[in-house]
C-alpha cells in the first residue's frame, strides 16, 4: 500500500512539474507582449495621430506573428490594418477545411 502511494505521488509530481516547466512557453504564445499592453487605457483623437499609428503598427506586428505561428500564414503588414488582421485571425479560426486562405483574404485587398 505504501509503495502504491509513493508511485502515485511520483507520477503526480512528474506531471505537475512538467506543466510548470512548459507554462511560461505556452503563456508567451497566448498573451500580448509588453509593447501592446503599453497602450492599455489610452485614447486616440483620430487615425492621423502619431500614437495611433504606432499602436496600429505594433498591434499589426503582434497579430501577424500570432497568425504565422498558429496558422502558418505570412501576411504583408503594409497591406492590412491591425483590425483587418484581427478579423483575418477570426476567419482563419473558423475556416472550413476545404476553404482556401486566399478566398478569405480577397475581402481585405486594398
Amino acid at each position: 500500500m505504501e509503495v502504491s502511494r509513493m508511485k502515485s505521488a511520483a507520477i503526480f509530481l512528474l506531471i505537475f512539474s512538467s506543466s510548470l516547466v512548459l507554462a511560461p512557453f505556452l503563456h508567451a504564445n497566448i498573451t500580448p507582449g509588453k509593447v501592446i499592453l503599453d497602450y492599455a487605457g489610452r485614447y486616440f483623437s483620430d487615425r492621423s495621430s502619431p500614437d495611433y499609428s504606432s499602436y496600429d503598427r505594433d498591434m499589426s506586428m503582434h497579430v501577424a506573428k500570432k497568425i504565422k505561428v498558429k496558422y502558418n500564414v505570412d501576411l504583408d503588414l503594409t497591406s492590412y490594418s491591425a483590425f483587418d488582421l484581427l478579423e483575418i485571425e477570426a476567419l482563419l479560426k473558423c475556416k472550413k477545411s476545404d476553404e482556401s486562405v486566399e478566398s478569405l483574404l480577397k475581402h481585405f485587398q486594398k
